[in-house]
């Protein structure tokens, strides 16, 4: 998903990504606007990313249909355990910040 959002890096590659969202660029006066805004565009990769950890806490882990309801173990904590999860997060969540860079 990262990749997508911000274009591969990669020199010679010959995967064709198609990007997430489409950018107007628009020319006003002597500043350039894109619209939507690179802010807007990464409240809504944090909207989604909030949202997919919202819903992995009314999913449980396997075999536990005996269990009550208030001890099942949900995949939100395993997944908030995970340093890898949290890392690619964390790296989408602020992915923005280098094409914003790119672009100043």
């Amino acid at each position: 998903m990262k990749h997508r959002v911000c274009g591969s890096n990669k020199v010679g590659s010959h995967v064709k990504l198609n990007p997430f969202f489409e950018v107007d660029v628009q020319l006003s006066g002597q500043e350039v606007q894109l619209n939507p805004s690179l802010e807007e565009i990464q409240k809504a990769i944090n909207k989604a990313a909030t949202a997919v950890l919202r819903c992995s806490k009314t999913l449980y882990n396997w075999d536990q249909q005996a269990t009550e309801d208030d001890k099942k173990q949900n995949l939100y904590e395993m997944i908030a355990q995970d340093k890898e999860i949290v890392k690619v997060i964390l790296l989408l969540t602020g992915s923005i910040q280098g094409t914003k860079n790119k672009i100043n």
